[in-house]
Formats: C-alpha cells, structure tokens, sequence
C-alpha cells in the first residue's frame, strides 16, 4: 500500500459519539461505514480519506456520520477497535463456562486469538496504517479499553475454575491487555502468515496459570 512521504502533524484528539450498534439502523450503518474504510485502506493512507469520500463509499449521509463522529480519525480508531474487540468476544456471562473443563475455556480463548491474528493479516495493510500511522486516531488507547474488558473477565473465569487465586485482577487483566495490543502490532507489522502458530508461541508464553498447561501438585 502506497504511504505518504509526509505525514501532517497529529490533529488534537477528537472523540467520536458512542454508538449504540443494538439499534438495528446504527448498526447497519457502522457496518457500512466499516466495511468502506477497510476497503478505501487498501489504496490510500487513512491521512488521504475524507469523509465525502467514506460516507459516498458507504452509501451513508454526511450528517449521519457527523451524528456519531467529530472526524474519520475518531471513526477509525472505534472501528479498528471494535472490530478486533468483536473478535476476541468469547462469552459475556462467566457463568457459561461453569460447567467447562478449564481445558474447554483455553480453548475458547485460544481460539478467539485465531480470529483476531487471521483477521489482522488479511486486513494487514489497513492495521499497519492504524499502528503505524503518526495520526493521533486513539486506536491503541481505544483497543487497550476494549481489551481490558476482555481480560478482566476471562480471568473471573480462570478465577472460577480455581486458576490464578492468588492473582490481583485488576493488575493481571492491564498485564493482558497491553500484551496483547503489542501481539497485534508486532503481527501486523509482521510478514507472517502462521497464524495457528503465532497463537500456540502466544500462549506458551503465557503466564502458567492462563495456559492450558496444569499447574504442578503440591
């Protein structure tokens, strides 16, 4: 993908309106919106898309974009986020595993991390612009939040099946989250395509109690 030779000096952050996707018509639209980023990715750098071009791509009105968003830099850094977000949603509800073997939940989790690694190399060149880009769009701060989530509660879960005991959640699911977002960025950055692999490396080193390794008897 063709980059620019030079990039213009970050904008001041400008946050976008949250957007509520349970309403069918917000939700259908975000996904337009999305689908037409990630295409427009393809050619040209996130610096060289407006948002005539986005919306006319998306078949979305302007003013219904400016409803939900100050600028497309808002825009991205919410749908990158959401989308890798979206990949690594396992199960709202700690409950669901109740009845799991530990064994049953890592691999429910193991397996959200496939999603998002394939997704990322499919979607590389749009990924390196987000990471790479000197624009300030929020992704890394927007993905860390929404990844956070994701981790606190797949510890609950380890926590429930009598794993990490002794581990303070709070600290245990930052230690996850921010893992995690430079997994994403080295694997965008990255010329590989293994992304069974790049999952098994990711877990192997991970700490004891959230791999699917037993923990030695006592």
């Amino acid at each position: 993908m063709p980059q620019s030779a030079a990039l213009p000096a970050a904008p001041s952050r400008r946050q976008g309106a949250s957007v509520n996707l349970a309403e069918p018509r917000a939700a259908r639209t975000h996904e337009a919106l999305t689908t037409a980023l990630f295409g427009l990715l393809r050619s040209h750098d996130l610096t060289e898309i407006s948002i005539s071009e986005l919306c006319r791509t998306a078949g979305v009105h302007r003013t219904t974009f400016y409803g939900h968003y100050a600028d497309i830099y808002a825009f991205a850094a919410d749908a990158f986020a959401r989308m890798l977000d979206d990949l690594n949603a396992v199960a709202e509800d700690p409950a669901t595993f109740d009845d799991s073997s530990i064994e049953a939940v890592l691999d429910a989790y193991n397996a959200s991390m496939r999603r998002a690694l394939e997704h990322i190399r499919d979607n590389r060149p749009a990924y390196r612009m987000m990471f790479g880009t000197r624009v300030d769009a929020g992704f890394r701060s927007e993905l860390f939040q929404r990844l956070l989530r994701r981790a606190s509660l797949a510890i609950s879960i380890c926590q429930r099946h009598g794993r990490a005991a002794d581990v303070d959640p709070a600290t245990a699911a930052a230690y996850i989250a921010g893992g995690s977002v430079g997994v994403f960025e080295e694997w965008a950055g990255s010329d590989d395509t293994d992304a069974d692999a790049r999952t098994a490396q990711i877990m192997a080193i991970s700490p004891a109690w959230c791999s699917a390794v037993q923990p030695p008897m006592v």
